[in-house]
């Protein structure tokens, strides 16, 4: 029995993460996955994001009762029990510089000679900048301050836990950040020496005859995005676009002589430098838009977790793809390192990702549109007379939609499918551009906002042809009346040992996959 665990260092892993989140979400991930952050800057846009995000796809996969054949949120996401830190911050306290971290003064003063060495390893700006915003572009400074990780404490004990009948590789445990920022590209190769994870004699992960119990893999994501950098910024340390290219040579020559213990690599990248935002040094105001690269890194977590068991010691490998062109669509997204698998994988997966999709858009328009109104009102709703007419309660939960109780899985249910939406749509970049996978045209009206309740989503009984065509590629163009006669009214449940707000939930899940199997190419 396997055990994953993801690990996302930094900015960049948080975002993976978001990824990882929603293909989870939409049932593309393994069984089980074990996550944690590793992240200074807790105050981060982005890591806040990712945060809140796991917590509600936690909240609503224990709500929502899902009907035998519904594939969305089957991955149990493990974190940390009884609200113990899934997110290693580093830093105890507030405006921590490399200064306190060490010790310098008290050098200064009983060993002179080791403060002068500090003193020539790092410069005054890098020893007296405030760290609790991440490293800044500075990976020199983080591996000092992430070189002795808390084994003993969560998040990191979630390593270590219930590990002991566990087999050679059978902990497989995958790191994710960035190779040319502050914080991923400080904590990948320290996280990935062979001491701390892969052969951590302390926690017994080594076994005799040179084996391990941990596989170790890793996603290291090269540059892939830009933003405007603010020339008036006052901050004393940032990393700019600029940076980017010297940053990546050196880190992968550091990797091509280094002895790691990382038996994986996906190397993943893109040169389209997209933006994905505004300048932000840190905290609060940097958080960016999703990335397809983003998603790409979280593919190749679900690859690596997804491998057959490996006896003894494990071949080095590392996979790189790349696309035929400049353009993305759904038929070039490298999923699998078996060739054989590929056209497979990437029908599967197209049609998890639109049918979750579908549902979200339907759901979050018509679908609250319906439950907005009194039941005695939708008599000429076939679809949903058939499923709550018969045994209507009023007071009963069971069987009333709109009961009291039921509230808390639409609550829940909005917010996520909502940011769900705003992500996949955010990757788009529209007619002629060069990522298309959903057309964020048909979902949503104006420029789409950070602020995603901001966000207007278009209504298909007025854009009726939408529905249909919400993914870039030929599709049969069945329409928003098509939806309902194809997909709602062959969607009947009769369960009753459901509750009715899951049991709503779950036509409409249905309804987006009928719909698919007539709309979409699938051959």
């Amino acid at each position: 029995m396997f055990k994953n665990v993801l690990i996302g260092i930094g900015g960049t892993g948080s975002r993976v993460i978001e990824s990882v989140v929603h293909l989870c979400a939409a049932g593309y991930g393994p069984d089980k996955l074990h996550i944690f952050i590793i992240d200074p800057d807790s105050g981060n846009g982005n890591l806040t994001r990712t945060k809140t995000l796991i917590q509600q796809y936690s909240d609503l996969r224990q709500k929502f009762q899902r009907v035998k054949g519904n594939n969305c949120f089957k991955t149990e996401i493990v974190i940390p029990p009884d609200g113990a830190p899934f997110i290693w911050s580093i830093f105890d306290e507030k405006k921590y510089t490399l200064s306190k971290f060490i010790n310098h003064d008290n050098l200064k003063k009983n060993d002179p000679n080791l403060a002068d060495l500090a003193n020539v390893l790092f410069t005054k700006k890098e020893l007296e900048t405030k760290l609790d915003e991440g490293f800044r572009g500075h990976p020199s400074i983080g591996a000092v301050v992430m070189s002795d990780p808390p084994m003993d404490e969560y998040p990191f004990k979630m390593l270590w836990d219930d590990t002991a009948s566990l087999h050679a590789n059978d902990l497989r445990v995958f790191l994710v950040g960035s190779i040319f920022g502050g914080t991923g590209a400080a904590g990948f190769p320290t996280l990935g020496s062979e001491q701390l994870i892969k052969f951590n004699e302390q926690k017994q992960a080594k076994l005799a005859g040179g084996k391990s119990k941990v596989l170790l893999g890793g996603a290291l994501v090269l540059p892939y995005f830009s933003f405007s950098v603010d020339e008036t910024s006052n901050e004393p340390m940032f990393v700019t676009p600029n940076d980017f290219p010297i940053a990546t040579k050196a880190a992968l020559q550091y990797y091509n002589d280094k002895q790691l213990g990382f038996d994986q690599y996906y190397f993943i990248g893109d040169s389209l430098a997209q933006k994905v935002g505004e300048f932000s040094a840190g905290s609060s105001t940097q958080e960016n838009f999703p990335h397809y690269i983003e998603m790409v890194a979280s593919l190749a977590a679900f690859d690596f977790f997804r491998q057959e068991t490996i006896e003894g010691i494990p071949d080095k490998k590392y996979f790189i793809s790349c696309r035929d062109d400049k353009n993305l669509d759904w038929n070039q997204l490298p999923l699998t390192r078996d060739s054989n698998l590929l056209q497979d994988e990437r029908k599967e997966f197209r049609k998890l990702i639109v049918d979750f999709s579908v549902f979200a858009y339907s759901y979050l328009t018509y679908g609250k549109e319906i439950l907005n109104k009194a039941h005695k009102d939708l008599k000429n709703e076939a679809w949903y007379r058939d499923t709550f007419e018969k045994n209507f309660k009023e007071e009963n939960y069971l069987f009333n939609p709109r009961h009291e109780d039921n509230k808390a899985i639409y609550e829940v249910a909005d917010d996520y499918l909502s940011k769900f939406l705003f992500w996949i749509s955010a990757m788009d970049d529209g007619e002629g551009g060069n990522v298309n996978m959903i057309n964020k045209d048909m979902i949503f009206s104006g420029d789409l906002g950070l602020n995603v309740k901001n966000n207007n989503l278009k209504d298909p009984s007025a854009f009726k042809a939408n529905i249909g065509q919400i993914v870039w590629e030929k599709t049969n163009k069945k329409d928003f009346n098509a939806f309902i006669r194809e997909g709602l009214e062959e969607s009947v449940i009769s369960d009753e040992t459901l509750g009715a707000g899951s049991k709503y939930l779950n036509v409409f899940y249905h309804a987006a996959e009928k719909f698919n199997n007539k709309n979409l190419s699938l051959n």
